[in-house]
Order: structure tokens, then C-alpha cells, then sequence
């Protein structure tokens, strides 16, 4: 019996090609006499980059939808429940028969390893925090990256200073650190007379600061520089014509104290007020509103961001701003010469 022919292989593909082609002209004609267009490329660009926004503020918005009523009415009432889990977690920090008069909370990024020695090499070193009756945590997110998690690990086996959290280690997720260190501090180290948030690239004249301490008040209150304060004032509006600000007072996140006693209440307070992603403004005007300490006092000893022009300003000064870890050693040795002739001191 003969066979039939068979058609070749090109020519089969070639005749199901023509056929879906036809099929989506056809398909997209309907559409565009209808006045349904599919989704430009300009559209799945906008989609993709929206998806991504989203992922990426995905921990800072991490809230429940808290359902309740007043006066007959239902409300959604967003609230920052802080659910994330501890990665690495020191709890002996504060363990110990000594006072903690001073709690030092520095907000570092994952990847700054640098700056956390340089910290440790000078103003924060255990001899200095010692003779100061202080303790310090560097404060972490969650780098995403195993090589950078495997390398912090190593280094809180070897300082013991490490607070890690799972939110994404990112500028925009300051505030959660911030409630991180508040939530922690309150859990972890109760006894602390003051405690104080700074940043990794902030030296801190830790006896002068510590001396001011002593003489300061000790309950319900919150100091450092307020950013209302510093001479600022936009153009073309009338002299003497009152400006309302856009916060509440608050002071600037580069090194802030408060008293240890209203440490669990302003992260109880946060429990329940949403998160914004400036975190000075969140915990030292909202927060603080919210239980009762605000306005902060104001004291110019602590830096609003200005750049330190000389090393010996730190002489006079809590705080400075933006210094990098060489420059941080070049301030250690000037202001602890170790019977070397100094500068800052040769007048």
C-alpha cells in the first residue's frame, strides 16, 4: 500500500506560524474596535517598577488593619506591631553587677564594618566605656546576602556587640532600627540611666558628654539639637511673619539622649503609631507627643549636621558629624595624646 506524503518539517512550522499570525491580528483588531488596548510597554515598565516599590517598602509598611468602633462607626486604625524576629541578639550586654549609667545605641549599616572598628578602636572601646559606666550596640537589619550575614555573625561572636533584626537593612527602614533599639533596650538593659541613639559615623566626646549627664535631669525627658532651632527661614516671605514648622520640635537622629525611664513607653507608643521613614522626627516629636515629653531641650553641644571644620572642636562639643573612621582615630589621638603634646590642649 502507498503512503501518503508527508509534509516537510519546515514547511509544518512555517503553516502554524501564518496561522497564529493571523490569529492575533485578527484577536487585536476585535480590541482596538472595541477601544480595548493591551498594555503599552511604557505601562509593564511603570507595573514592574511599581512591583518593585512595593517589595522594597514592604517592611517599613508592615501594619495590620485593626478594626474598631466609635460611635457606631468602624474604623481601620494602621498600627506598627514591630513583628520581626531577632537574628542576632546579645543579652548579656547589660548582664553585669555594674551600673549602667549610659546606653549607647548606633545605628550602623550591615556593610560598615570599617566604622563599627574604628568605634570600637577610640570613643567606643571598652576602656572608655568602662570609665564612663557605659554600654554600646550597634544596631543591623537584614543584608539579604550571605557572604555579608556570614561575616556579622563572625564579628558579633568576636565583640559580643550586635543587634540584628530580619526588616531589610536599607536608608528608608531607619525608623525600624530606631523602635528596634528602643524595643530592645527596654527588654535587654532596664537599668540604663540615659540612653542614646547616634550613627556609625559620629564621634562622641564620651567624658564630656557623661559630665553633663550627671548634672542632668533623670526622668521623662529628651535632649539634643533641634532642627527648628538653626537659622533657616525661606525666601520672600515678610521678616516677623511666624512660619509654622512641618514637625513637631525635634531633635536630629545624628546623637540624641533620653532618660531610661521612658524607653519602654515610647515603644510601647509606636506600637500604635504609624511609621514614617524620618526617624528623628518619629521617635523625638511623634513619640514623644504621644507620651507626654515633648518638646525636647534644645543644646547646641549636640551636632544638628554640621561638618566638624577642625578636630579640636570636639573638644568642646558632644557630638561630631560625618566623620570618617581615619579621621575618627586622627580626633582619639588629639583629644587622648598619651603624654603627647596635643593641639587641641596647648594653650
Amino acid at each position: 500500500m502507498p503512503r501518503k506524503p508527508r509534509l516537510p518539517a519546515a514547511a509544518v512550522y512555517l503553516l502554524l506560524l501564518s496561522l497564529g499570525l493571523l490569529l492575533y491580528v485578527s484577536v487585536r483588531g476585535s480590541q482596538e474596535e472595541l477601544g480595548v488596548a493591551g498594555p503599552s510597554r511604557q505601562q509593564q515598565q511603570q507595573a514592574g517598577v511599581e512591583k518593585q516599590h512595593q517589595a522594597g517598602a514592604a517592611d517599613a509598611v508592615r501594619t495590620r488593619n485593626i478594626k474598631w468602633k466609635k460611635r457606631g462607626r468602624t474604623k481601620e486604625q494602621l498600627t506598627n506591631p514591630h513583628d520581626f524576629h531577632l537574628m542576632i541578639n546579645n543579652v548579656n550586654t547589660c548582664n553585669s553587677d555594674t551600673t549602667v549609667w549610659l546606653l549607647v545605641l548606633v545605628s550602623s549599616g550591615v556593610a560598615n564594618f570599617h566604622r563599627r572598628r574604628a568605634i570600637r578602636d577610640t570613643w567606643g572601646g571598652a576602656t572608655p566605656l568602662a570609665s564612663s559606666h557605659a554600654k554600646l550596640v550597634f544596631l543591623l537589619g537584614n543584608p539579604h546576602n550571605t557572604d555579608l550575614q556570614t561575616q556579622v555573625v563572625e564579628e558579633s561572636r568576636t565583640y559580643g556587640d550586635i543587634i540584628q533584626e530580619d526588616f531589610t537593612d536599607s536608608y528608608m527602614n531607619l525608623t525600624l532600627k530606631s523602635v528596634m533599639g528602643l524595643k530592645w533596650a527596654s527588654r535587654y538593659c532596664q537599668r540604663a540611666s540615659f540612653v542614646m541613639k547616634t550613627d556609625d559615623d559620629i564621634f562622641i566626646n564620651m567624658p564630656k558628654l557623661i559630665t553633663y549627664l550627671q548634672e542632668a535631669r533623670r526622668s521623662r525627658w529628651i535632649t539634643g539639637c533641634i532642627k527648628q532651632k538653626k537659622s533657616f527661614r525661606p525666601v520672600n516671605v515678610p521678616a516677623g511673619l511666624p512660619l509654622p514648622p512641618v514637625h513637631p520640635l525635634f531633635v536630629a537622629g545624628a546623637g540624641y539622649v533620653m532618660s531610661g525611664d521612658i524607653v519602654r513607653e515610647l515603644y510601647t507608643a509606636s506600637l500604635n503609631t504609624r511609621i514614617i521613614p524620618v526617624e528623628d522626627v518619629y521617635v523625638t516629636a511623634h513619640l514623644a507627643r504621644v507620651i507626654g515629653v515633648h518638646p525636647p531641650v534644645h543644646d547646641t553641644r549636640f551636632t544638628c549636621g554640621e561638618m566638624v571644620n577642625d578636630d579640636c572642636d570636639l573638644v568642646q562639643v558632644f557630638t561630631g558629624h560625618k566623620i570618617t573612621p581615619e579621621r575618627m582615630y586622627h580626633i582619639w589621638e588629639k583629644l587622648n595624646p598619651n603624654g603627647i603634646t596635643s593641639p587641641c590642649f596647648d594653650f
